[in-house]
Order: structure tokens, then C-alpha cells, then sequence
């Protein structure tokens, strides 16, 4: 446990709550991190609109419950549970929608742009976009895509006081994620912040003054990872980006100690550039391999809760963090979970299915379909027909001793009677072709609901869609009953009064 930044650190992100109107827990674990004796449990994620897919608030949530864990195994420290705001990241067109599912039973995507016109490009930090008029449109068309419940007013009131023209993406999801899951002490940090940036000097720094050294590290360990794994990063031979006219460029070296900008015509001498990270580190940004390294510099972290991805590129990053001499902590798996609705429970007991045997659509709708054609219409008419001849034909021959003309018309009725089977069996097959179709579209509107896009449900849908349905005690619920040592993906039943 190296000398942090504490007491610095520590007033930068009392004001940094405050004005993310967070709960007393929140300030009493800041308070916390001044004891040299505490550690951190990190996640992060974009800034997600309304906190984005829902596996954004589990990972917030693992944070607590993680921390929860160490207390109880090792009470002589403390650990205090910290969500970093990923306030640099431009790219916008990722985090500017949710999706829902809507009154129709079908998946919505709601989109908010500026000015209400889709750009082709962003380059701003998301953190410093401030919402326009439009985003009322958003947030009402949100409110009216979904089924208005008891708990709808409270929940889109709350809301709107966050998403309103002129507040600022970064402050709508710190405080968003505190009006949804409540006061559990989790301490948010926008690294963005000037005051932050200078203590990462030193990092940005050594990235500058030695590449392509870090690029060369994670290449080497990328080689040996790739003879059993997909890596997921690929570094750039400078990892940082620089912030010029208000938007975000890759930094790229050039000959002769000349830097440019990607995509841009502006270029640095290295002398310029250098003055410029001395005197305004604010404009310096880090990317996917050096912000681990900017988290963990400035935090004592233990442990850091991250999705599959992460898990993957951080075990690219070994070398890296031996590298600028930082410790690295455990990367913990968050949980996976699939939220079950009572209709979904309903048709898996129904067909006798499992959550699995979802996950291929077009197997299982197969499956279902010939299920309910087991018994073929044609062929049980066909036998009928056949048998019932049979025993017309004995009649006849019996009837012919007594009276063959009558014989004759008993015949031909028996034939009528038999053509009109034909209307039963075309009713018959109409009637299991209906059968089928109830089926697929059942399947389909399951799948919308647990399966979306062909994607776990978690990385779609958003909070608010149960939270709509079922009130905040959802959010809780979710906190309860997951299980962070289940490395599984769990099922979790909506009820959330059981015990």
C-alpha cells in the first residue's frame, strides 16, 4: 500500500459527490480512504444514458458486494467501493440510447442527439456534452414506450430532475446510478478532472518519453496469449490521446520528434509537447491499455470488477503494470444474470425447456413446431377413410342379399360421407398450422424479452424497463439474490417477494 494521493485525493472527490448528490455512506467511505489502511474495489464503465445496458448497475453493485466479502475476511482493513466515470471517452453514438421493450412487447431503441440530427462523428469528451432541449423528447418517449405502472410517475419524475437541457452527460449518470440504486457508499471519481489530471503527469509522462515500450509489452504478451485466447486490445505506439479545440485525437508519433494528432493537421515538436503536459495536463487523455494504469496509479485498488472483454484485454496488460512499477490488483469476474419474468417461467415449464435450449432460436422453434405436429392429420384421415370403407364394404355385400337397388344408394352415401371427411381434415390442418404459428410467435416474444438481438439480455436492456414494471425494490432484489462467487451465468426469478 504505496503513498496515494489520499488527502488530495479525498477533497477532490467530496466535491465531486456532492454535486453527483450522493448519500452519506458515500461520504463516509471518502472520509475512509484517508486511513492508510484502505483499499479500493473499482469498476467503470461509459456514461450510458439512464446507466445504459443493465450490466453496467451489476457491476456497480459487485463493487459493494465485493467489499462486503473482504470486510468479512479481512477485518483489520477497509475497502471501499469506487466506480470510475469514464468521462473522456468520445465515442457518443455507444452510450447516447437505451433500449426497452415496449408496450407492443417488442424491443425499443430510444436515440438522443443535439439539435435532434444524427451526426456521422464525435470527437467531444462525453463527459463535457451538455443536453440540448431535445433531451425532454428523449426522456417522454422513453416514459411513453412502456406500460404506465404504479411506479412510472416517480420513476420519470426522478428522471427528468437528472436528463434536463443544460446538465452535463457525466453528472445525468453518477446521479442517475445513485436515484436507481440507492445510498451503498459507492464513491464515484471523474479522473477528467483538472486537479486529477496533474497528479497523472507522471504517467503520461513515461508514456511519452518511452514509447513505443508499453506497445512493445503488450504485443509481446499478446503473442504468447494468442496460442489459447482471442486478445482483444491492440496497442498504438503511443497510448495516449490529447484533447485539442475541445475534441479527443489520438496522439501519433512522427519523424524527428515531431507528434501529431490522427485525423487532424496539428502536429508538436516533442519540446512543445512536453511543455504542454507541465503546464496543462488536462489536455492529455488515456486509452484502453493506460487508463488501468491512471486507475490504479491514483488508487490503492484491490480488486477490479470487470465484464468478459475486460477480463480478456487486462490479461494483456501484465507487463504493463510492471512496467510503470504499479501493483495490479485482482481482475474479479462481475456477474452474469438473465432477470426471469413470470411469462417466461410460465412458457419453460409449459414446453419443459431450459434457459439454454433458448439461445438457439431457429433449433428450438423446430423443436416446438414438431411437437405439436406429432399426430399428422393427413394419415389419421387417410386410416379412417381406409377402415371405414372396409367396413361399408361388408354391409354392402351383406345388404345385396336383401336389396340391391337400396344397396346401391347406401354406396353412394357412404362415398359422400367419406368426401366430407375431406372438409374435417383441411380444418383440422388448418387448425395445426395455427397451432404452430401461436408457437413462433410466443418463441419470438420470449426471446425479446431473456434473448434480445441474440444477446444476453443483460447487455441490452436497461434498468428502467423493470424498474418501470416492478418498482425500485428491483434494484435491490438484484443485490440480494445474485451471487458474486457464482462465476455462472444466474437466473434470476422477478419475484421479488420471495424470500
Amino acid at each position: 500500500n504505496k503513498n496515494f494521493f489520499r488527502k488530495e485525493l479525498t477533497e477532490i472527490l467530496k466535491e465531486q459527490n456532492r454535486e453527483y448528490e450522493c448519500g452519506d455512506e458515500t461520504f463516509e467511505n471518502i472520509e475512509i480512504l484517508n486511513d492508510k489502511d484502505s483499499f479500493t474495489v473499482v469498476t467503470g464503465q461509459q456514461l450510458g444514458f439512464l446507466t445504459g445496458p443493465y450490466y453496467t448497475v451489476l457491476k456497480a453493485l459487485n463493487t459493494v458486494q465485493l467489499c462486503e466479502k473482504l470486510r468479512e475476511k479481512f477485518p483489520e482493513y477497509k475497502f471501499v467501493p469506487v466506480f470510475w466515470l469514464e468521462a473522456d471517452d468520445h465515442d457518443f453514438i455507444e452510450i447516447n440510447n437505451v433500449n426497452v421493450i415496449s408496450k407492443e412487447n417488442e424491443l425499443k431503441n430510444i436515440s438522443y442527439f443535439e439539435g435532434g440530427l444524427e451526426k456521422e462523428k464525435y470527437l467531444m469528451p462525453a463527459g463535457k456534452i451538455k443536453f440540448d432541449g431535445f433531451i425532454n423528447k428523449f426522456t417522454e418517449d422513453v416514459e411513453s414506450s412502456m406500460n404506465s405502472t404504479d411506479f412510472s410517475a416517480d420513476l420519470f419524475g426522478g428522471i427528468r430532475k437528472i436528463y434536463h437541457e443544460g446538465a452535463d452527460i457525466k453528472t445525468a449518470f453518477a446521479k442517475c446510478m445513485n436515484f436507481l440504486i440507492g445510498d451503498k457508499g459507492i464513491v464515484f471519481i471523474d479522473a477528467s478532472d483538472v486537479r486529477i489530471k496533474k497528479m497523472l503527469q507522471p504517467v503520461f509522462e513515461k508514456e511519452l518519453s518511452t514509447f513505443p515500450s508499453v506497445c512493445e509489452k503488450v504485443i509481446e504478451t499478446s503473442v504468447e496469449l494468442e496460442e489459447n485466447y482471442d486478445v482483444q486490445v491492440k496497442p498504438k505506439a503511443i497510448n495516449l490521446f490529447y484533447i485539442h479545440e475541445g475534441n479527443r485525437y489520438l496522439l501519433e508519433p512522427r519523424e524527428g520528434d515531431v507528434f501529431a494528432l490522427k485525423n487532424s493537421r496539428t502536429k508538436f515538436t516533442k519540446i512543445d509537447l512536453f511543455e504542454i503536459l507541465k503546464n496543462n495536463p488536462e489536455r492529455f487523455s488515456w486509452n484502453v491499455v493506460t487508463r488501468p494504469i491512471c486507475q490504479d496509479y491514483l488508487l490503492p485498488t484491490v480488486a477490479y470488477a470487470g465484464g468478459p472483454s475486460e477480463i480478456s484485454y487486462f490479461g494483456q496488460f501484465g507487463e504493463v503494470y510492471k512496467f510503470f512499477n504499479i501493483p495490479m490488483p485482482v481482475i474479479y469476474p462481475r456477474t452474469s444474470v438473465t432477470i426471469l419474468e413470470k411469462k417466461v417461467i410460465v412458457f419453460l415449464e409449459k414446453y419443459g425447456l431450459k434457459f439454454e435450449d433458448l439461445l438457439n432460436e431457429n433449433e428450438l422453434k423446430q423443436k416446438l413446431i414438431a411437437n405439436t405436429q406429432e399426430l399428422n392429420s393427413e394419415e389419421i384421415f387417410s386410416e379412417l377413410k381406409d377402415e371405414l370403407r372396409a367396413l361399408f364394404y361388408t354391409y354392402e355385400k351383406t345388404l345385396e342379399k336383401i336389396d340391391i337397388n337400396q344397396t346401391k344408394s347406401f354406396s353412394k352415401r357412404n362415398e359422400q360421407f367419406l368426401e366430407s371427411l375431406n372438409i374435417a381434415k383441411d380444418r383440422f390442418a388448418e387448425a395445426q398450422s395455427k397451432g404452430s404459428e401461436v408457437i413462433s410467435n410466443q418463441l419470438r416474444k420470449i426471446l425479446v424479452n431473456v434473448y434480445p438481438e441474440n444477446t444476453l439480455q443483460e447487455r441490452v436492456l436497461n434498468i428502467t424497463y423493470f424498474v418501470n414494471k416492478y418498482g425500485p425494490g428491483i434494484v435491490e432484489h438484484i443485490y440480494r439474490q445474485t451471487d458474486i462467487s457464482d462465476f455462472s451465468h444466474q437466473l434470476l426469478d422477478v419475484n421479488i417477494n420471495q424470500k
